[in-house]
């Protein structure tokens, strides 16, 4: 896997300067993937910078965007760490870079925190700041006409949805727990499904929703996919009751990679149990790299 590499793997360790004791969204959780990686030979991951502050306000308000920058928030799942602005620009930044790989025809994926999918245009929630995804697909839509997102966070991306409901350029499908926070997704609409799923399914279950997304993405045509990608459906996460095992991620992405053709980026977003996330990236990465070669 180190030589020929199929997808462009962006990190920066600044994103894991900040922490909350006690806190799930860690950055153990990032280092616990690239020490894996790196002991499978893996070493060759790309920087990048900040986002732009004018292509943020394209997603979020300004009152949004000020909020975070000046640190005049409260929000008990959602830390108000001195500096966030920055960490949130540069997560934003990881997820653009992907997004430009993607653009230039080569499958791409950002390891960032913090996290993105909860937030929407004015409002932040649930670990995320801004919305990393929408600006990247903000970015691609400079560009190109359409583009599909595929949240497999186990958490429904209601800021995500938010953002692009109603949108001609954007097809928003979720894969998500039932009946967990945010407490949104039951229903589909307009250019937004929602599939919710018991707590407690495993893959071979999980699956199915997982081919009718890509039916759903391929009959949309777009251009570029972006994966809101979370590994807490891990039947080790604590936040949630999904029961993968670390080697169903190989075959989720052998899945995704063989039903889409056009290039992919991909956004980490959540995924908690330090000691699954390390092996569960590393299958999905190997799935992919199998299928897309």
């Amino acid at each position: 896997m180190v030589k020929n590499r199929i997808m462009e793997i962006f990190f920066r360790k600044e994103l894991l300067e900040y922490y909350e004791p006690g806190h799930p969204e860690s950055p153990q959780r990032l280092e616990a993937i690239i020490s894996f990686l790196e002991k499978k030979g893996i070493t060759n991951f790309l920087g990048f910078e900040e986002v732009l502050e004018p292509l943020v306000a394209e997603v979020h308000s300004h009152k949004h965007i000020n909020t975070v920058k000046n640190n005049n928030f409260f929000d008990p799942d959602t830390p108000n760490f001195p500096g966030i602005y920055r960490y949130a620009m540069l997560a934003s930044g990881g997820a653009v870079a992907a997004a430009k790989t993607a653009l230039n025809k080569k499958d791409a994926f950002a390891l960032i925190r913090p996290p993105g999918h909860h937030a929407g245009k004015d409002f932040l929630g649930g670990f995320c700041y801004f919305n990393n995804i929408a600006i990247a697909v903000k970015y691609c839509l400079k560009s190109i006409k359409r583009v599909a997102i595929l949240d497999l966070d186990g958490h429904h991306g209601n800021g995500t949805e938010s953002i692009f409901r109603e949108s001609k350029q954007v097809l928003f499908i979720s894969i998500h727990q039932s009946h967990c926070y945010p407490w949104t997704g039951l229903m589909s609409f307009s250019n937004c499904y929602n599939f919710p799923v018991r707590k407690g399914i495993n893959f071979s279950d999980y699956k199915i929703f997982l081919f009718e997304s890509i039916v759903l993405i391929n009959k949309f045509t777009p251009e570029v996919v972006a994966i809101s990608m979370g590994f807490d459906t891990h039947k080790n996460d604590p936040l949630l009751d999904l029961q993968f095992s670390d080697s169903d991620y190989y075959h989720m992405a052998r899945i995704i990679g063989q039903g889409i053709s056009v290039p992919t980026f991909f956004v980490l977003e959540g995924g908690y149990d330090i000691k699954s996330i390390g092996n569960s990236f590393y299958c999905f990465l190997s799935g992919w790299e199998k299928c897309r070669r």
